[in-house]
């Protein structure tokens, strides 16, 4: 044993020289180790931030274009109800401009035919014509397993003069295809305004981007003019390698392409849009406390390395001298090495202790407290957290900082995971010296003596206010209206779910009441927008303080407003009665007068409310119920209230049907024709004209005027017109056949739709050539509706069918378009008299004067005319006094099929 102590004793300063070197490299490799990880946490935490920050962004952008989307479907809503409503296409421009007006994110707003081409926009009631055709999106809205809307990249408007986007909801008519698209032109320059209220940290950075890459809002506290770099190609390596993965949500780290600052980035994919959100946080401040730690760590080992230089460099001292005097001086020799150790010892903990005061002045707020949690020492940061002197707290305990808003259990949970785990850390609110209750971030560790004794207690802390003010903020704008400070569409929506969903379990009823203001527009374009904006402020206050406190009042945008009821009652009468009471309260308040500015205004509501419990609905078939009881309460004459009545979704579902029987009709030899002859001012039958009937399994004979219309909508109006003609020209080579009927002639009407269809005139001659009729007996009825578009293209189809015998007859004159340059281009050769003026020239001096004008017409551009509707023997003797030799109606014949014809 002696012997091993002397040789360890006596052991060689090279040994000494290497293992002290091998220890100094064993703590850096293992503090290299702990800063790397240290590192990697730092950046995973940033990385963590920023992909939060994109996912919020992205959230929110998903809600701005629910809104979107719901407003498209409330407009195809509306436009399905067109036809059994009668609404013309100017009540429903008024709509598509009052649906833009409460969209902020809308620029305009159209519905789309099947090809691309406008049939009603907002851009009418401002006589500007517009075509979204040329937008290839639209097509992959019809391909199959597409989704029913979709989002554009940025594209140059040339009208709008500026970057826009679209948004496109197809509306679906059957299995062949889309019958129209709802679009809506959005204006980048709305997500660049709500963004720019987003508060960002030092060197933080926000954008939007589409696929393309461009930039649609780009926000850099840095730069100021957020508009200069919408439009903006930003494409990077990076960037284009996650646009070509396909993933949804991915993480880099380079310099900005718009300030050149370095940054670590995360993306984040919209799914129903073709845009990205890439949330960008400087190195420089998320690697800070890294750097700082390192330069801690750094200063310590160099501090650990010059004391052990210093150290060896007296032992190669001591062993030599040792070396001379071993022999005479053994014992100094050991009393000059036991110095020596005690020196070392007294040096290392020295350093140590420096070490430790130089982590303990860190940016972080520190507190060490012992055994019985009294506060013995303080950091500079803890005084700048807290407003407290180290004097001030040395002494306390820590509930010195209580801010009185946790409870006894929250404590008790404290110390006990201390007792567990000898650690705790969490959100905590504490007290400032100054009064000030804040949030901050808290970690407190047990420290332990060898006995496992508890002897001190050591505590971090930070002040976490700003990341709270923002993590509120970004919730408000996410699920609170920015004007009114009401739930937004999105919160509604989450709140009638949750709704529906207790109902499942309860059978109370609640209610759903969609207010719009009365003429709100008139008030808006009067007064200005911003006084505008105070109105719906104080509509909402008004609102919000009627209702009760389970109840959310929500505002769609624009003036529109949603109130949800919760729990009227398990009785639908009483349920009822209470949703009216509230109802007319509402519709009170709105009728006080308020002063906006220096004006006093008095406006009204119009309500519709449907009631819900346990029935299988979604929450946008809700909102559509009380969307158009909203708009029954309207025709009522405003200021009224109506409940949804079910007849009006039961005449959606009964049109629904009727369309899919009408697309088997054909096949299932439902469809027939009627004659009603036309005679000579003889009396001798000249010819016919074969009018349709359909004579339905379930419903009877359905006359054109229900059925036609709704052809025409769904484009089975081809299919049935070509029907119509094989039947009739099928009917003329029968009557070719016998000397009595060969002369006849067969009218039949060709609509707007299939005339305008490729390959009409082929298809003309292919029934022709099928059924061997004579062109020159068959004459085709088109009406002026035909010729308010392409009169070009009319005239060439029109020619190319006179050329091959066919004759042409202008039905229900002077109803329509009635100009004059058309009746000179056309190769007509008839012009027939609506009945509207017939029925009434004996009683109507304007009707007989209409006739007259339209004979003397004819006759002047050698044309023949007919009138229809005629019925008494006083309206023929009238028309033929005024030249027209020619009648069709009831005193001849009313209209028979093929077996009841009498010729």
């Amino acid at each position: 044993m002696r012997y091993w102590s002397d040789k360890w004793r006596y052991l060689s300063p090279r040994w000494v020289g290497l293992l002290g070197s091998l220890l100094l490299l064993c703590i850096i490799m293992l503090v290299a180790l702990e800063m790397r990880t240290y590192y990697h946490n730092q950046q995973a935490s940033a990385q963590s931030r920023t992909a939060a920050s994109a996912d919020v962004v992205a959230e929110w952008l998903g809600s701005a274009l629910d809104s979107s989307r719901h407003a498209l479907e409330s407009v195809e809503a509306l436009y399905r109800l067109t036809y059994e409503s009668h609404i013309d296409t100017t009540t429903l421009a008024y709509y598509l401009a009052q649906q833009r007006d409460q969209l902020p994110l809308w620029d305009e707003v159209g519905l789309l035919d099947a090809q691309g081409s406008v049939l009603v926009s907002t851009l009418a009631l401002q006589c500007t014509r517009f075509d979204a055709s040329g937008h290839s999106f639209l097509a992959a809205l019809t391909e199959e397993g597409a989704p029913r809307d979709a989002v554009s990249r940025l594209y140059w408007s040339d009208r709008a003069e500026g970057l826009r986007l679209l948004h496109a909801l197809r509306v679906d008519s059957n299995a062949e295809g889309p019958v129209a698209f709802v679009v809506a032109r959005l204006d980048p320059a709305y997500l660049v305004q709500l963004v720019t209220r987003l508060t960002l940290s030092e060197g933080a950075s926000l954008a939007l981007l589409d696929t393309t890459p461009r930039v649609i809002v780009q926000r850099v506290l840095e730069i100021e003019d957020t508009f200069a770099l919408l439009g903006r190609e930003v494409s990077t390596p990076e960037l284009a390698g996650f646009l070509a993965s396909g993933e949804v949500a991915g993480s880099w780290e380079r310099a900005s392409p718009v300030d050149g600052t370095q940054r670590l980035f995360s993306a984040r994919r919209l799914n129903d849009a073709p845009w990205l959100v890439i949330s960008g946080e400087d190195t420089t401040f998320y690697l800070h406390d890294w750097w700082r730690r390192f330069w801690i760590i750094l200063v310590g080992i160099v501090l650990l390395a010059v004391l052990g230089a210093t150290a060896f460099y007296h032992y190669r001292r001591l062993y030599a001298a040792e070396q001379g005097l071993r022999e005479h001086r053994q014992q100094l020799t050991q009393e000059v090495a036991a110095r020596k150790q005690a020196q070392q010892a007294t040096e290392l903990e020295a350093a140590q202790l420096k070490i430790a005061a130089m982590a303990f002045e860190t940016h972080l707020g520190m507190f060490i407290a012992d055994a019985d949690n009294r506060i013995v020492q303080v950091n500079h940061t803890f005084s700048e957290i807290t407003g407290y002197d180290e004097k001030e707290v040395v002494g306390h305990t820590p509930a010195i900082l209580n801010s009185g808003r946790h409870d006894a259990m929250f404590y008790q949970q404290m110390w006990q995971s201390l007792s567990d785990q000898d650690r705790w850390q969490g959100e905590v609110w504490n007290r400032r010296k100054n009064g000030e209750v804040y949030p901050q971030w808290l970690t407190i560790s047990i420290v332990r003596n060898d006995d496992e004794a508890i002897t001190h207690y050591v505590a971090t802390l930070s002040d976490i206010t700003q990341r709270k003010a923002a993590e509120q903020e970004i919730h408000q704008l996410a699920f609170f209206d920015a004007l009114t400070g009401l739930p937004n569409r999105r919160l509604l929506i989450d709140r009638i779910e949750t709704t529906l969903k207790e109902a499942q379990w309860e059978s109370h009823y609640s209610a759903v009441m969609f207010i719009d203001l009365d003429n709100f527009k008139t008030i808006n374009d009067s007064l200005g927008h911003y006084k505008g904006d105070a109105l719906l402020v104080s509509v909402a206050k008004r609102l919000a303080g009627i209702v009760r406190g389970s109840d959310t009042a929500a505002r769609l945008g624009g003036d529109e407003f949603v109130v949800m009821l919760h729990e009227l009652g398990e009785d639908i009468v009483v349920a009822a009665q209470h949703a009216e009471g509230i109802a007319q309260k509402l519709l009170t308040a709105l009728r006080e007068p308020m002063v906006i500015g220096e004006h006093p205004l008095q406006v009204s509501g119009s309500i519709g409310i449907t009631l819900f419990a346990g029935q299988k609905m979604g929450v946008s078939e809700i909102l559509q119920q009380a969307d158009l009881a909203m708009y029954q309460a309207k025709a009522a004459g405003r200021n009224a209230l109506r409940f949804f009545d079910p007849s009006m979704q039961a005449a959606v579902m009964e049109r629904a049907q009727l369309e899919a029987d009408l697309r088997h009709a054909i096949d299932r030899q439902q469809l027939s024709l009627y004659y009603q002859t036309q005679v000579d001012d003889h009396g001798h039958i000249v010819g016919v004209e074969a009018l349709v009937r359909w004579l339905h399994p379930e419903r009877g004979m359905l006359s054109p005027g229900i059925f036609i219309p709704l052809a025409e909508e769904t484009h089975l109006i081809g299919m049935i017109g070509e029907w119509v003609l094989e039947t009739a020209c099928r009917q003329l080579v029968v009557w070719s056949q016998q000397p009595h009927t060969a002369a006849l002639s067969a009218a039949v009407n060709v609509s707007p739709n299939q005339f305008r269809q490729e390959g009409f005139v082929e298809q003309i001659k292919a029934v022709l050539a099928q059924t061997g009729a004579n062109p020159q007996r068959l004459k085709l009825e088109v009406t002026e509706s035909l010729l308010m578009e392409n009169i070009g293209e009319v005239r060439c189809r029109m020619e190319a069918l006179r050329q091959m015998g066919i004759r042409f007859s202008l039905d229900d004159f002077g109803t329509g378009y009635s100009s004059l340059a058309y009746l000179k281009q056309l190769p007509l050769d008839q012009l027939k008299i609506d009945q509207s003026f017939v029925r009434d020239v004996l009683e109507d001096p304007a009707d007989a004067a209409i006739v007259r004008t339209v004979i003397a017409l004819a006759h002047s551009l050698e044309l023949d005319v007919i009138a229809e509707g005629v019925e008494t023997q006083a309206h023929r003797d009238w028309l033929s006094a005024q030249g027209c030799l020619a009648y069709q109606g009831y005193l001849f014949s009313r209209p028979q099929p093929i077996d009841a014809l009498i010729l």
